[in-house]
């Protein structure tokens, strides 16, 4: 006759032998392939002074700053120091392969084709340049051609001259602020 513990010892042996059994059998057999796809889309983009916006506003960009002056004053120049970078030219790094170009806007007093700077109803013009000899006006809204983009920074320096034009100005702090658009 079978006790109960020597049923337990029974079934405890054979579960012992089976799991010795699975033991010495591989676990696996043979291997089967896959492939998991990978991708990155790149479209083109431009940054300006090494910000990492690529599309949509860029905030202010730089700043032109003339020494102060008296009420009446000739050709007084300025260059524009980088908001970000505090060099004095806008820097922009393109992809490879794309021919950017930069605008500049009319500004908030401009008449005609002359941008002015204001203090309230008092205006006093200025130009903006691309070159140090002033020979190369960037005109309202005519984008300049930056060549073709590299993995190099392309570098565009911005030249003002600011002249009272024979006229005593009232004293007081003339300013402006132009829009730039930059395409690719």
């Amino acid at each position: 006759m079978f006790t109960h513990s020597s049923i337990t010892r029974g079934a405890a042996a054979a579960s012992l032998a089976f799991v010795a059994l699975l033991a010495a059998q591989p676990a696996m057999a043979g291997d089967s392939n896959g492939t998991i796809g990978i991708s990155l889309d790149v479209s083109g983009a431009c940054a300006v002074n090494g910000g990492t916006v690529t599309a949509g506003t860029l905030g202010e960009l730089g700043t032109i700053t003339f020494a102060p002056q008296p009420g009446i004053f000739g050709d007084i120049d300025a260059t524009v120091v980088s908001t970000r970078t505090g060099g004095g030219a806008i820097t922009i790094l393109c992809s490879p392969g794309l021919a950017p170009a930069m605008a500049i806007g009319a500004g908030a007093h401009a008449d005609s084709s002359v941008r002015r700077m204001a203090f309230g109803q008092n205006m006093v013009p200025y130009r903006l340049y691309s070159d140090a000899n002033h020979s190369n006006e960037i005109m309202i809204g005519q984008p300049v051609a930056l060549g073709t983009a590299t993995t190099d920074a392309i570098s565009l320096p911005i030249f003002a001259r600011v002249n009272s034009g024979g006229k005593v100005l009232a004293a007081g702090a003339y300013t402006d602020t132009v829009q730039v658009t930059l395409t690719w």
